[in-house]
């Protein structure tokens, strides 16, 4: 660094003039410009530094910049970096990389660089394609990892596709095409060119694929033959203890293949000419190893070991087992549909019928033509709905006995209107159709018809409904009408029972639809409890005594025997008496 001069002076009391005097001497020959140059050069030189920071910090920013995406302009080095990496065809990805980094550049020329001075703006191009071409590198190579992803999908689509295909030959005889595919496929695939040990690696891993699928179809199909050509060597590109492993299933699936074969007579019961009642007999003759005397099914029989005997007899009895229940379920079904028709025939009998009209008895005569007994039962009914209504007869309903009804039906001893049964004191069998007119009116007749439908059409969740509220119509009859009051006015107390019934049914089930439960909807302490207005369905004392009063037999008063108006007591019964 330059030295800079000092200066002294010095001053005296003295009647001189200021002066100021220095050290300094400047030779002849040198001018002061010439004299302060190095103290130029110096300023000079820290202020080109100074800018040169400046320019340097302003393109450092732009360059930072450069990485984040634009809201209204080109995308960002990251953005830029990250597509191209994604793009399977490195070509076309250098190629768009180029120009989105062009684009990129012009965008931040003309928007942050214009502040730039020359020097700037050269240092931000030289920058900013370093920083581009540093980043298109990665971008490159991870373009070609996602091709080379891409044709490894294609491969794996195309030798797969060609697996299932050709797995399906028989013998296995697909195996050495599939290898052939293989080879020719991965062959076309220039990726694997430079790098000969991952394409053996691949191809192994692509002929275990396929030696695996073909072995585990002819699992199914060809298990003695499987078990042949692993001991030949065909599926040796497998691991060893894969093959041990296919071995083993090839060992099961020829038992269970044997096993099939030999119990296939239990299989046939109740198919084309063999009959369900067969089934004993065949499942004896299994059993036994004796086959009916058929030497070919003996054969095979005795090819088993003794451990694998007593597994067979077990597993015939447990097939023979299946077959019967199989067939029961045939049989309830069939028993389950018949009814579950039988109810809806009836439901729909009863829907349009009137206590002064009768049914349709063409309806019946349609419906009812497979049904024998159903037909004669409704034909009845429908002629005593007639008469009754021309001899203006009302029919009665009897509670205890549709109560005791209602009983059976939640255990599931009548599933149909035409079911005959017993109830407590009676030894002869009646259906609720004939008991129509002494016990069962028409509207009980259409009550039953909708809850045995109901039971068919899904007699599990049926059980979980219908039983509860049997029980509480069975719990709570007393509280509208007692034994008493049965006695006295059997009407009101038939009546107003039916009516709670009913009433309380349309409740219930009105309840369950809408998702609430049986205990919600029966239990007295919730909010949802149906019979919470039991109170007005209770019988009517006034109305019972009216109606007692009317069933009282009249009779004529003797007006000789009434007391003349003058007449005293005395004299009364002294004329009456006489």
């Amino acid at each position: 660094m330059p030295k800079i001069p000092t200066f002294q002076s010095e001053s005296t009391i003295t009647s001189q003039g200021p002066s100021v005097t220095s050290n300094l001497q400047i030779p002849l020959s040198q001018t002061v410009g010439a004299a302060l140059q190095p103290v130029s050069d110096f300023v000079q030189k820290e202020y080109i530094k100074e800018r040169k920071l400046e320019e340097n910090n302003k393109v450092d920013k732009i360059i930072a910049d450069s990485y984040k995406d634009n809201e209204s302009g080109p995308n960002g080095f990251l953005t830029l970096s990250s597509e191209t990496g994604k793009n399977g065809n490195p070509s076309d990805a250098s190629s768009i990389y180029d120009q989105g980094v062009d684009k990129l550049y012009n965008f931040m020329s003309s928007t942050q660089g214009q502040n730039l001075s020359r020097f700037g703006k050269q240092i931000f191009k030289s920058k900013f394609y370093a920083s581009a071409s540093q980043l298109k590198s990665n971008a490159l190579l991870e373009s070609r990892k996602t091709q080379f992803k891409e044709s490894s999908d294609i491969d794996s689509d195309y030798i797969s596709q060609k697996t299932i295909a050709l797995s399906a030959l028989p013998g296995g005889s697909g195996l050495d095409q599939l290898y052939i595919e293989i080879d020719e496929r991965l062959d076309s695939n220039p990726y694997y060119n430079d790098q000969p040990q991952l394409k053996k690696e691949v191809k192994l891993k692509y002929q275990q694929f396929s030696a695996t699928s073909v072995a585990n179809r002819m699992l199914l199909t060809e298990p003695s033959l499987l078990k042949k050509q692993l001991q030949d060597g065909k599926y040796n590109v497998l691991e060893s203890n894969e093959i041990i492993e296919l071995s083993q299933k090839a060992d099961i699936a020829i038992k269970d293949q044997k096993f099939s074969t030999l119990t296939n007579a239990i299989s046939l019961v109740g198919i084309g000419d063999v009959p369900p009642n067969a089934l004993k007999q065949i499942a004896q003759q299994t059993i036994s190893g004796n086959f009916a005397d058929n030497e070919n099914l003996q054969n095979i029989y005795n090819s088993l070991t003794d451990i694998e005997k007593k597994e067979f007899r077990s597993f015939a009895t447990k097939k023979a087992r299946e077959k019967r229940n199989e067939l029961l379920f045939e049989v309830q079904a069939a028993d389950a549909a018949t009814k579950l028709e039988s109810a809806d025939n009836y439901q729909k009998a009863l829907t349009e019928a009137g206590v002064a009209t009768g049914i349709n008895q063409n309806f019946i005569q349609e419906v009812f033509k497979n049904n024998p007994d159903a037909l004669t039962q409704m034909t009845d009914l429908n002629t005593k709905i007639i008469s009754n209504a021309e001899q203006k007869i009302t029919v009665p309903s009897n509670f205890d006995s549709n109560n005791a009804i209602s009983g059976l039906i939640s255990m599931d001893e009548i599933n149909t209107l035409g079911d005959r049964f017993t109830l407590p004191g009676e030894t002869q069998a009646k259906s609720i159709i004939e008991r129509y007119g002494e016990e069962t009116d028409l509207d009980d007749l259409k009550y039953y018809s909708d809850i045995l439908k109901q039971q068919n059409e899904n007699p599990k969740q049926f059980r979980k409904t219908f039983a509860p509220f049997h029980s509480f119509i069975d719990e709570t009859k007393n509280l509208i009408s007692t034994e008493v009051i049965k006695i006295l006015d059997p009407t009101s107390y038939n009546n107003d029972l039916k009516r709670f019934r009913d009433d309380m049914y349309s409740l219930y089930i009105k309840g369950v639809n809408e998702g609430r439960s049986p205990l919600e909807l029966l239990d007295y302490k919730n909010r949802n409890f149906i019979g919470k207005d039991f109170i007005q369905y209770q019988s009517d004392k006034n109305k019972i005594f009216k109606n007692m009063m009317d069933n009282v037999e009249k009779k004529e008063v003797d007006e000789s025997i009434k007391r003349l108006p003058d007449e005293t007591p005395s004299e009364y019964l002294k004329r009456i008496s006489e």
